[in-house]
């Protein structure tokens, strides 16, 4: 028994192995891939000659003398992904986390976009794993994808009137959209409307109120030229310069003379109306390629829930005693006529 227990305690100076003693040094390491997958390296430092292994299907690895390669498979989902790689050199065993990253999917930066009359070109950078695909819905459109680099090329507008064109994106199968409008503001925006609709409610008689939208002192703004009383008022109007859309506020004075005052109110299809003014109609406007007139539908704007119903247009005299309706559009749009001033006998 005692010649057993001096072999056994004398086995590591008989090898000359020293537990611990045998080290594996990394040199370098790039184990974290995208999503498109790929190869990378990692470079040892061993005493003894390297195998290499990992834990992952989808993650494969093969050495040559003292660099071991790593091979993912692409990752087709949108979550990141980990597994292990074992590395073993005599008995020194050394283990390096791979990495991979979910698809990044390339979506277009903006939803809408102005370009220029005279065209324009412009560029966005967009990280993306997958290719993008793009289709203009206008021959004016053009849309090139190169790397990371989306290159956009918008050709002169000659017809002398707006256009909307729209560019679509799809990658990994999610689609994607942006706007891009061309406009002359004097030409497309600047000018004379009629909102017309119903006398009352649905159902009632055509009515219309004549007004200019014009620009006041740089700002944009809503002006009634042929009442003595709203003349010289001119509303602020909110404007989208992207989308060529402008904003309606509800609950505005159009006239105020001591108790005596004039509001003008929106309100929806249950005939709530909105008292406040960041609460009204927008019009995006849009150009009919034939005629060349504007009209276009307003929609509740800032109102959750609530669906356009109408224009009112309110009177209150002598300290509010006497209250009456001056006018009230059911359904109301706009149609735009021309130059400020112009009326539909025009």
């Amino acid at each position: 028994m005692l010649l057993a227990l001096v072999a056994c305690s004398g086995d590591d100076e008989l090898t000359g192995y020293v537990p611990h003693s045998e080290t594996i040094s990394i040199v370098k390491n790039d184990l974290l891939f995208s999503a498109q997958g790929g190869s990378a390296t990692v470079e040892i430092q061993a005493d003894e000659t390297a195998t290499a292994q990992t834990d992952a299907t989808w993650a494969t690895a093969s050495v040559s003398g003292k660099v071991i390669t790593v091979t993912s498979e692409a990752n087709t989902h949108y979550e990141g992904r980990t597994a292990m790689l074992l590395i073993q050199a005599g008995k020194a065993t050394r283990q390096l986390p791979i990495q991979q990253r979910g698809v990044i999917v390339g979506t277009l930066p903006v939803e809408s976009r102005r370009a220029a009359m005279e065209g324009e070109h412009f560029t966005y950078t967009i990280a993306h794993d997958m290719p993008m695909v793009l289709t203009a819905s206008e021959e004016w459109i053009h849309a090139t994808m190169e790397g990371d680099v989306l290159s956009i090329d918008i050709d002169a507008n000659e017809s002398g009137h707006m256009r909307r064109g729209m560019l679509v994106s799809e990658c990994n199968q999610l689609k994607d959209t942006m706007a891009i409008v061309q406009y002359d503001m004097q030409n497309d925006v600047v000018g004379s409307y009629y909102m017309i609709g119903y006398n009352g409610g649905i159902g009632g008689a055509p009515v219309a109120t004549h007004f200019d939208v014009v620009l006041h002192n740089d700002e944009l703004c809503w002006n009634w030229p042929g009442q003595d009383l709203w003349r010289d008022r001119w509303v602020p109007l909110r404007f989208d310069a992207s989308t060529c859309t402008i904003f309606f506020p509800s609950a505005i004075r159009l006239y105020e003379s001591g108790s005596s005052y004039d509001i003008a109110y929106f309100y929806d299809t249950n005939g709530i109306i909105a008292t406040s003014n960041a609460i009204g109609a927008d019009a995006r406007l849009d150009d009919d390629e034939r005629s060349h007139e504007l009209t276009t539908l307003l929609t509740a704007s800032n109102w959750p829930g609530h669906e356009l119903g109408g224009f009112i247009i309110r009177s209150s005299r002598a300290g509010g005693m006497v209250v009456s309706t001056l006018l009230q559009i059911a359904q109301p749009r706009l149609m735009r006529v021309g130059p400020p001033g112009t009326t539909l006998n025009e």
